[in-house]
């Protein structure tokens, strides 16, 4: 870690802070540009020739992003705007945050920049950056007319799942992932900002987690099933734990935001809603265990017995204790 690195770090913190406590569109918009400025360094900081394209996509996206949220800020100011009009607006709000949190239709850059960069940004770009995006959905995306995010929403949700069926590279299977979270994620602008919360929470912690064990596992590799050859069966059980939570799989403890949320939309009776992000999120785990299967089944047979160590253990127990205490409740 450079003195570079933190300094950079602290300004990307710094354009979120930014961004959340503005009153008005040119200092949210100041925020999200200190924020993308400072964190293109970090991505291109080992100058190799995958990261630096991946941090020129990224730039260039993200500055789509911010034009359309800017144009958007400035038509809101006219006086003579009727509620037509101020439907196009919003809705050109709404695409922006897609843009910038890579949800569909404007998806196709998140899995290219995630597979060129490093783990470590990977966690960044997959939990913090999507932090300002998101909140300021919640606070301006409108009750009355959500058809537009439900539709953004039902779009990522299919994409995130298909598209992640026909990858091999872990990273871009995460961005994949991450799309499809970020469709239940939307939805919960609809709900309560207790639900948000506590969605983004569970989601920014299992994310850090499973980035981070991988991280630990050496997975350098870009190519799935390389990597899982040189992963010890231990630390390949954990990462699967991890990636079942991460999928919404019960008892685990990534299924209980998602439990809230269909419980939600079927107190509104959003029913079709509700069954396009079940479908998203069954394709998740189908291609979670299609990893594991083909680990099961790369795996020696001498290998495919042995003791888990304890902490494994208790951190399968956890997980499944806390989604069933709060399942009975």
């Amino acid at each position: 870690m450079t003195p570079s690195f933190f300094i950079f770090m602290s300004t990307t913190i710094m354009g979120t802070f930014i961004t959340l406590s503005s009153t008005n569109w040119l200092y949210l918009w100041v925020g999200m540009e200190l924020n993308l400025l400072s964190f293109i360094p970090l991505v291109a900081s080992s100058q190799m020739l995958q990261e630096t394209e991946a941090s020129v996509k990224y730039f260039i996206i993200q500055a789509v992003g911010s034009g359309l949220m800017l144009t958007a800020g400035i038509m809101s100011t006219n006086p003579l705007t009727n509620f037509s009009f101020s439907s196009i607006i919003m809705t050109m709000f709404i695409i922006s945050m897609a843009v910038k949190l890579g949800m569909a239709p404007c998806h196709q850059w998140l899995p290219h920049v995630m597979s060129s960069i490093s783990w470590l940004m990977c966690m960044i770009l997959a939990t913090w950056q999507k932090i300002s995006p998101m909140l300021l959905l919640i606070m301006l995306a409108p009750r009355e007319t959500p058809f537009i995010l439900f539709i953004v929403a039902m779009l990522s949700a299919i994409i995130g799942g298909v598209g992640g069926m026909n990858q091999s590279q872990l990273r871009a299977l995460l961005a994949y992932s991450s799309i499809g979270h970020m469709s239940w994620i939307l939805v919960t602008t609809q709900c309560s900002f207790n639900t948000f919360i506590t969605y983004f929470s569970i989601y920014m912690l299992i994310t850090v987690s499973l980035i981070s064990l991988l991280m630990k596992s050496n997975s350098m590799q870009s190519k799935l099933s390389f990597s899982l050859s040189r992963m010890g069966t231990s630390m390949f059980s954990l990462i699967m734990i991890v990636m079942f939570s991460l999928g919404g799989l019960p008892p685990f403890l990534g299924f209980i935001p998602k439990w809230i949320i269909i419980n939600t939309l079927a107190d509104m009776d959003l029913y079709t809603i509700m069954m396009v992000l079940i479908l998203g999120s069954l394709m998740n785990l189908f291609y979670y265990f299609n990893m594991t299967f083909n680990f099961i089944l790369a795996t020696p047979q001498s290998q495919k017995y042995f003791s888990m160590p304890a902490w494994c253990v208790i951190i399968t127990m956890l997980c499944s204790i806390t989604s069933l205490t709060v399942l009975i409740s």
